[in-house]
């Protein structure tokens, strides 16, 4: 086969230890960025398995954040006046 063959680890004690620090270290990794992030610690975690432990654990990626979109151009910018209060 190819000589790029991993044993792949299941996730124990330790394993989930090392998942739980790189994702209040690094919140906003999904579980792409977390496996290469556990990969570059010499962790070596099958994706699927990595990905049903994020899901089990409610470990979510923070979103970014983005502003609420517009509806329509603001008044400053010659949409319709404000409303008053």
């Amino acid at each position: 086969m190819t000589g790029h063959e991993h044993t792949y680890r299941t996730i124990d004690e330790r394993v989930a230890k090392e998942i739980k620090r790189l994702h209040e270290r690094y919140p906003r990794l999904g579980h792409h960025a977390l496996a290469e992030a556990l990969r570059e610690a010499g962790v070596h975690v099958e994706p699927e398995e990595l990905k049903r432990f994020l899901k089990d654990e409610g470990l979510e990626p923070e979103r970014s954040w983005r502003p609420w979109r517009w509806r329509g151009l603001p008044s400053w910018l010659g949409g319709p006046p404000e409303p008053p209060e």
